[in-house]
């Protein structure tokens, strides 16, 4: 009965926000100043005018008993968010009270960019390390900046991954071994050259073919070496982890798929 409240009261409370003005930004936390949350608005009005995706940022100190993930999806679904026949976007959802942070993406666009492989650890890692030394504004503008970065790659047909995130390491790479190669390659053209009689370290090619014979030949056991190890216990391993992580996709309460992940901070 709980589990069915809950998604009923989070419905009722997100349409009657969406009656007000709808905006990319709601701060109920307080974290940001009056000129942030503008700076903020302008720069996700801006990125959904020219990419057609929603970035939303949204504060809590407290959801009750709501998972992250379900607050983040709802409150998403509930209050018209997304650009597009998709509904293309991705919510930002912060709780300071349970430390809880949780990126929520809707439509086939959001989910392909936000994998888990580069793009969402790449924001991850970049939006993380400013929530804990608590720079919540600057964790807002790289949340947008990293997003603007995805769909300016995403509208040239490429997604940001492990090769994007390394390419320059891996140009040095690459002419580094070439460098090795042609070393080693002009190295052995170089001994090839060389006419000079090198010492020999082997008696062999100072015998004389056929002059030395054995008669006896006899083979003798001297001793053996025996090393013993413990052999290992057949055991049952599980893994149990927090929650968090991210890369699949999930239903929320309203039917819709959302991908996305998240955690603490």
């Amino acid at each position: 009965m709980k589990a069915k409240i809950i998604p009923a009261a989070l419905a009722v409370l997100f349409l009657s926000a969406s009656l007000f003005a709808r905006s990319r930004v709601t701060d109920n936390a307080g974290l940001l100043s009056g000129e942030e949350a503008a700076g903020l608005e302008s720069l996700t009005a801006d990125i959904a005018s020219r990419y057609g995706f929603d970035l939303v940022i949204v504060t809590e100190r407290d959801i009750g008993g709501a998972e992250p993930m379900a607050y983040a999806d709802d409150f998403f679904d509930y209050n018209g968010y997304g650009l597009g026949q998709d509904r293309d976007g991705c919510l930002f959802l912060l709780v300071t009270g349970s430390r809880d942070y949780w990126f929520s993406t809707s439509g086939q666009r959001g989910k392909k960019i936000l994998n888990s492989s580069g793009a969402l650890n790449k924001l991850e890692s970049s939006v993380v390390g400013r929530l804990r030394d608590g720079d919540m504004a600057g964790a807002f503008r790289a949340f947008t900046g990293n997003w603007e970065e995805f769909l300016a790659l995403a509208a040239k047909g490429r997604n940001y991954n492990f090769f994007y995130e390394w390419n320059a390491v891996l140009v040095i790479c690459a002419w580094v071994l070439a460098l090795v190669i042609a070393c080693l390659i002009v190295a052995s053209w170089k001994r090839k050259m060389n006419t000079v009689l090198l010492p020999r370290k082997e008696a062999d090619s100072y015998l004389v073919s056929g002059s030395l014979a054995f008669t006896q030949q006899q083979e003798r056991f001297l001793y053996s070496t025996v090393t013993r190890a413990p052999r290992p216990k057949s055991s049952s391993s599980s893994f149990s982890g927090g929650r968090g992580g991210g890369g699949g996709s999930h239903t929320s309460s309203s039917g819709r798929s959302h991908g996305g992940g998240g955690g603490k901070y």
